[in-house]
């Protein structure tokens, strides 16, 4: 069974063994190398935007066991708008679970704050979160080049997911 819960200390053990692998900071945000207390500094971080009603963060399970990690990042109440971010860990990758997440995390946001649009976006060559994106819903509506930071000069997909 897979399930979303909201992100809590018990999970920052499985978080840092997971965000650790090289795999995950090769196609999103998270840190490659990652820092021995990465998942502290990132739960500190995240706290506060929770805290502040800015971001919805959970922690992904299949069958109870803690394998990813769903954002609904700078919500924005007033327009219902939000960003949709993720990442699986690579044992669990390619079952299908990061596409239930993704439902998951949108009627999370549907019920919590009546969203009306969630954005995200994928490195092109990361296909199979292109192909969860898609499945849930989400059209392609730009392509852009990344000019600073960890992706300099590779092609960004962005995406939309409009609610009726």
């Amino acid at each position: 069974m897979i399930a979303i819960t909201p992100i809590a200390k018990a999970h920052l053990v499985h978080v840092q063994a997971h965000a650790s692998h090289p795999d995950i900071g090769a196609t999103s945000n998270v840190p490659s190398p990652y820092p021995e207390d990465g998942a502290a500094q990132w739960f500190r971080a995240i706290s506060e935007r929770v805290a502040a009603g800015q971001s919805q963060v959970f922690a992904v399970t299949f069958d109870q066991a803690v394998c990813g990690v769903i954002a609904l990042n700078a919500i924005n109440r007033e327009i219902g708008s939000a960003q949709l971010d993720y990442w699986i860990a690579v044992p669990f990758q390619r079952k299908g679970i990061a596409t239930r997440a993704a439902a998951l995390a949108i009627s999370q946001a549907r019920s919590s704050f009546e969203a009306r649009e969630l954005l995200s976006s994928c490195l092109m060559t990361n296909t199979a979160s292109a192909r969860v994106l898609e499945r849930n819903g989400f059209v392609e509506y730009a392509r852009e080049r990344i000019e600073t930071g960890k992706f300099q000069r590779h092609e960004l997909r962005r995406f939309r997911l409009h609610s009726p």
